[in-house]
């Protein structure tokens, strides 16, 4: 779809010029490309995760058939995660590609109103959206409750460093992505924060607050999609060089920006739908902290990624 839209924006005119070259298409073909990559991206880690367990279960003399089962048990809720992101992922692509086509978007002269149609069950059929997004939350509480993970720790540590004075220090390390990386575990803090929360409040009701359940699921989405992403370009720049994956490194960095402001609004979504006073205040503040991120001109990435594809005339990634 990404393709045909591309194709089309090179052939169409308006004005006298293809509308490829207006701005507000290159950031449709541009946003279409990076929630692609990304996707894609998040479906091959969790992909080779599972592999890998298989294949380390059966080392250690597992039956197949127990190993895949036991696997993909395991990696059940990153699986959630991608049914999700990768529907809605879907959807985007087709509703921009109809756009982008215009009335002949909604032509079945076109290819688009096919695409169109077909995208939206994935929404629905294999357990919706809404009730992956609820899955997701359950299966990590009770994988706390069973003590298989520990999420009440990090929680409660999260919430003493919202009482404590920010730490301004630079960072140490070196390396790819280091800012982007503490951008990364803040917005873990952020949605430790939410649901800990959310569970002192709510305990063996929570179920019942399916609002919170799904914006704390939107956050973990969206913190796999983008840690999942910079690992990627991470590992394309240590195997080819920085230079020879500079877009892929800006859909990483786009992509980052955007996740921080997901979370964000999840987050605060969440939170003053059952804090107040003091404690509204005191999370919203931690909220705050958690969700930083230096700025950077998406627009100037978006236009490169964009110029990328409408000058191959195609999908590029």
């Amino acid at each position: 779809m990404i393709n045909n839209a591309i194709r089309y924006a090179n052939e169409r005119k308006q004005f006298k010029t293809a509308i490829a070259n207006f701005g507000a298409i290159k950031h449709k073909l541009a946003e279409m490309a990076i929630k692609v990559y990304v996707s894609e991206t998040a479906s091959y880690r969790a992909g080779q995760n599972i592999d890998d367990l298989i294949e380390d279960l059966k080392a250690n003399g597992m039956e197949d058939g127990a190993a895949k089962l036991k696997a993909l048990e395991q990696f059940a809720i990153e699986c959630a995660i991608m049914k999700v992101h990768g529907s809605e992922t879907l959807d985007y692509v087709v509703d921009e590609g109809v756009q982008v086509y215009g009335g002949m978007g909604y032509s079945a002269d076109a290819p688009m109103d096919r695409a169109y149609r077909d995208a939206r069950i994935n929404r629905i059929f294999e357990g919706t959206n809404e009730i992956n997004r609820m899955l997701i939350v359950d299966m990590l509480l009770k994988r706390a409750m069973k003590g298989e993970l520990d999420l009440m720790t990090p929680a409660m540590a999260v919430a003493k460093e919202i009482m404590s004075i920010p730490d301004f220090s630079s960072d140490e390390e070196e390396g790819v992505f280091v800012p982007e990386k503490k951008v990364l575990r803040n917005l873990k803090k952020a949605a430790l924060m939410v649901a800990g929360a959310a569970v002192q409040k709510f305990m063996m009701t929570l179920s019942d607050e399916q609002e919170i359940l799904m914006n704390v699921a939107d956050m973990a989405i969206e913190i796999y999609a983008a840690e999942s992403v910079l690992l990627r370009v991470e590992k394309l720049i240590g195997n080819k060089g920085e230079e020879a994956v500079a877009l892929q490194k800006q859909i990483a960095l786009v992509y980052l920006h955007e996740a921080v402001e997901k979370v964000a609004s999840a987050g605060r979504a969440a939170v003053t739908s059952f804090a107040e006073g003091d404690e509204l205040r005191g999370m919203l503040m931690g909220l705050k902290r958690f969700t930083k991120i230096d700025p950077m001109n998406c627009k100037d990435a978006r236009r490169q990624i964009a110029d990328a594809m409408i000058a191959e005339n195609k999908y590029i990634f």
